[in-house]
């Protein structure tokens, strides 16, 4: 798949995710994000084929909207999260308490770990 094609099928699926997200629709949100990981892995294999060239200068504004829309989306993705522990929290109390961004000298802010 040439760099434009993957790079127009990422756009077009982080379309779909933020549908799901505006919709509030876990099932559809986690399959549109599963197949938005493998498009993004898709776009990487392609970008490879450039073999160290530059992004055509066409493509270099899309790219960077691109970046721009999946930062947001990560941040939306994180204050949901937030919003979910806190509703839950409200209900249940928590077994411990964990700060947002991690234990003191962990390496990674906890929305970045695996809950195992």
């Amino acid at each position: 798949m040439n760099p434009e094609a993957a790079l127009h099928t990422v756009e077009q699926q982080l379309e779909k995710v933020s549908a799901a997200l505006l919709a509030a629709d876990p099932l559809q949100l986690e399959q549109c994000c599963a197949q938005l990981r493998l498009d993004l892995a898709t776009l990487a294999q392609a970008s490879s084929a450039l073999k160290g060239q530059p992004w055509p200068e066409a493509l270099r504004p899309r790219m960077q909207a691109l970046s721009s829309r999946l930062a947001m989306q990560r941040d939306q993705l994180a204050r949901l999260g937030a919003l979910v522990d806190r509703q839950v929290a409200s209900i249940l109390p928590p077994a411990e308490q964990t700060p947002t961004y991690g234990q003191p000298g962990s390496q990674a802010a906890r929305i970045y770990r695996s809950s195992t």
